[in-house]
């Protein structure tokens, strides 16, 4: 599991001209998840998700999230 970085993903989302919704769907994701990541509304993200918001951002899982260890 993962723990958003959450400016630097509004950060990134920002400088590439998208809104959250936007975001979502470049990724592949329902139209709020990025939302509630970048939020805080989840504690965690599971590594799938953060995946696809790094390819959709075009950098690193870990440029944006953290690994949560022992879980």
């Amino acid at each position: 599991m993962y723990i958003a970085k959450q400016s630097e993903i509004k950060r990134r989302r920002v400088e590439a001209g998208l809104n959250r919704k936007d975001l979502s769907l470049r990724a592949g994701l329902p139209g709020n998840a990025v939302s509630r990541i970048e939020g805080g509304k989840g504690s965690q993200t599971h590594p799938l998700r953060a995946r696809a918001i790094a390819q959709a951002l075009n950098c690193k899982v870990e440029d944006i999230f953290i690994e949560a260890k022992g879980v």
